[in-house]
């Protein structure tokens, strides 16, 4: 029987579930720029102001994965130590709606940020949830602003489960 190798990512650990999170089959419609009814604490306006503010594509039930930083770096960094195409990592704005309603407990809590990344035309955008006393928050960063994010706030990710990937669950 061959012995399946586990690879260590140098930014991110996979987090274990108990259960599989799963997003729904959606039709791409809903934005994060119109989702006040998920996100109670506050929508940022640069969703509409950088044009995020588009509808995606229809989407089948999909398996998602959720990890957490273990050394500083940027989206850049993180995304990119998943080995993979930027554009297999992505979630629709509908699909990041989706997570929030329906997983949570999976969200980074106290004030720090779980990231999500999501394209519209050819740009690549992170929408940062936060769990805050009055309800989500999201807000919308560019992929490339080249900011470092502290391992000391533990914020997470939010990716499509990728099947060649087998990441060391920690």
């Amino acid at each position: 029987m061959k012995e399946e190798i586990k690879k260590v990512n140098p930014f991110l650990r996979l987090l274990p579930v108990a259960e599989t999170l799963i997003l729904d089959a959606l039709d791409g419609i809903e934005t994060l720029a119109t989702a006040k009814e998920v996100f109670t604490s506050g929508i940022d306006s640069d969703f509409k102001n950088w044009g995020t503010n588009k509808p995606g594509i229809a989407t089948k039930e999909q398996v998602v994965d959720v990890h957490e930083l273990v050394k500083d770096g940027t989206f850049a960094q993180m995304f990119g130590s998943l080995g993979t195409d930027l554009g297999k990592l992505c979630l629709t704005q509908a699909q990041i709606r989706n997570f929030c309603k329906k997983h949570p407990n999976w969200l980074r809590n106290d004030g720090c940020a779980t990231f999500f990344l999501f394209k519209v035309a050819d740009q690549f955008f992170v929408a940062l949830v936060r769990v805050r006393s009055s309800g989500l928050g999201v807000s919308v960063r560019g992929f490339g602003d080249g900011w470092v994010w502290c391992v000391e706030n533990l914020p997470r990710m939010v990716v499509p489960q990728l099947e060649t990937e087998k990441l060391q669950v920690c």
